[in-house]
């Protein structure tokens, strides 16, 4: 007959308590989700529009030279 193991020898086995933990749920849950699969991918962020005025972001300056604060300016006219 096989003789047992004691806890802390099968945890160092695994690699330590994280992958101790997560063999035994890899067990019981499987593995995780890859993502959504029905959805469609988001557009790139220079054809994504600006939250504040609807506009292209590829419209707006990015001031980055203002210090530890960076500064976004829209364009002049609001979209429709």
């Amino acid at each position: 007959m096989s003789e047992k193991r004691s806890f802390r020898e099968s945890v160092r086995e695994a690699g330590g308590l994280y992958g101790w933990v997560n063999g035994r749920m890899w067990k019981v849950l499987g593995p995780p989700p890859l993502g959504p699969y029905n959805e469609e991918p988001l557009p790139p962020s220079a054809q994504s529009g600006c939250p504040i005025c609807g506009h292209a972001m590829s419209e707006h300056i990015v001031d980055r030279t203002t210090g530890p604060r960076t500064q976004l300016h829209c364009p002049k006219a609001p979209a429709a």
